[in-house]
């Protein structure tokens, strides 16, 4: 199946053809791959996704509660 994609800007087409020659490929090989991994969906390891998110959470400062957001929300709604 053949596909054209038009109006590519002059920016994009320059850093796809960079990227095709560092990575020693044809500009419609890397433009296959590339859609290819766009659209593939991602196994999630969720022991490293949890790991993850309390790493980030550690390093927030204080996290609100629904009764603290609540009040927040409803504060001088009077």
């Amino acid at each position: 199946m053949n596909i054209t994609v038009k109006d590519v800007p002059k920016e994009l087409h320059e850093r796809l053809k960079i990227a095709a020659n560092d990575t020693g490929r044809s500009l419609n090989k890397l433009i296959l791959i590339t859609l290819e991994r766009a659209l593939t969906p991602r196994k999630t390891d969720r022991q490293e996704l949890l790991q993850r998110i309390r790493a980030r959470r550690a390093t927030m400062g204080s996290v609100l509660e629904d009764s603290g957001l609540a009040a927040a929300i409803g504060e001088g709604r009077e």
